[in-house]
């Protein structure tokens, strides 16, 4: 009897000792995983490793043990340490266990009486993805550093960061989807430092994945946000002009001239656009303004001898077809045609002069001294022609 009542004793006295042990690991955990945020706080993380090494074998028991396992704060504490090691170590597996723990914590905490601790868990395993990313990015392994950094964002959801270096890491990779979604989520961040590059970036992605539609919308916004940047509404002008809404965009393109009277490129645009709709002198005189800023500027050489060409082919036309004009008008209108066209000729040269080898150039020119009638030079651009063949 008397040795019975000792066997039962001395079982309930280890019991309680055996509770007491795994209550005191999860004690000894907090207490090493605040030497080491000490360490931590202090910059030097590396000498509290030994402090990390206590709570992680302390809390690996803690978190099996029929008393403690289903304990939030045990595993808010795993997750933490776990998280720590991870960053400092460089650990995958350690990384695991972070994500294991915070899952599990969050399942347990239902009074949310853990929720500070579990987010600073999620915070540190959320530097730990974003150092992956960097890591990665500096090897130029983007899509290695696209999931580094988006993984980053489930636990640091809306960080701005991070938000635009997984998006740089999706442009890097030509995966515009993921490209545009990030940097979408990033336009209410109007206090983000990169937040006009993002919106003025955001219409070539979607042209890069061939949505025109949403590249102009988007394009008219960043015009709108940043109505005095250049960069955004020289591209607004340019995506209307490629999507022949020329007609909507003339004032816009006077407008910014006023802005930077001395962009040529603002002049071409005007000329493109007031050539759509049909004014041709406006559009002439704007590719001469081009010109004269840049005298080498071949596209607006170019459309200044084309349009100068097309006006007296309709010149020409109308006379062919107006069949109450008699011999002497006709030719009038002929002769007023050539002296019309005079103008095109140095446009024509300067083409050559900067591509010789053009055949469009060459045959622009041709065509002028076969309507000027100039036999001689007709054949010396044919023979230029010819030799390119």
């Amino acid at each position: 009897m008397n040795i019975r009542k000792t066997i039962v004793l001395s079982v309930m006295v280890s019991a309680g000792t055996l509770v007491f042990a795994q209550t005191g690991n999860l004690k000894k955990a907090k207490s090493a995983i605040a030497k080491f945020e000490e360490f931590k706080g202090a910059g030097q993380p590396k000498l509290g490793e030994t402090n990390l090494k206590t709570a992680s074998d302390a809390l690996n028991e803690a978190i099996v043990h029929e008393k403690t396992k289903d304990l939030a704060e045990t595993w808010t504490y795993y997750a933490l340490v776990s998280a720590n090691y991870a960053s400092l170590n460089n650990s995958a597996e350690e990384a695991a266990k972070a994500e294991e723990g915070i899952k599990k914590a969050k399942e347990l905490d239902t009074d949310k009486k853990n929720a500070e601790n579990i987010k600073v868990a999620e915070q540190t395993l959320g530097q730990y993805n974003f150092n992956q990313g960097v890591a990665a990015w500096e090897k130029q392994d983007y899509p290695t550093a696209y999931t580094a950094f988006d993984k980053g964002l489930v636990y640091l959801p809306g960080d701005t960061t991070l938000t635009y270096y997984s998006g740089l890491a999706a442009i890097q990779n030509k995966d515009y989807k993921n490209a545009i979604e990030k940097y979408k989520a990033l336009i209410p961040a109007k206090e983000f430092s990169n937040h006009k590059s993002i919106l003025v970036d955001l219409p070539k992605l979607f042209l890069s994945a061939a949505d025109t539609t949403s590249a102009l919308e988007y394009a008219a916004i960043a015009a709108t946000e940043y109505p005095t940047d250049n960069g955004a509404a020289v591209q607004n002008i340019e995506l209307n002009l490629i999507a022949g809404n020329e007609q909507k965009v003339v004032s816009d393109i006077e407008n910014q001239i006023a802005k930077d009277p001395t962009n040529k490129t603002l002049y071409y645009y005007l000329g493109i656009a007031s050539s759509a709709t049909k004014d041709m002198d406006k559009a002439l005189t704007a590719y001469q303004k081009a010109i004269e800023l840049d005298p080498n500027y071949f596209e607006a050489n170019t459309n200044a001898a084309v349009t100068i060409m097309n006006q007296v082919r309709e010149d020409i036309n109308k006379a062919n077809n107006d069949r109450t004009l008699k011999t002497a008008d006709y030719n009038a209108a002929v002769t007023a045609a050539k002296d019309k066209l005079k103008p095109a000729l140095p446009y024509l040269l300067k083409l050559v002069e900067l591509e010789p080898k053009n055949a469009d150039s060459l045959r622009y020119l041709k065509s002028y001294y076969d309507f000027v009638q100039d036999e001689e030079k007709s054949k010396e651009v044919q023979s230029k022609i010819d030799a390119l063949n």
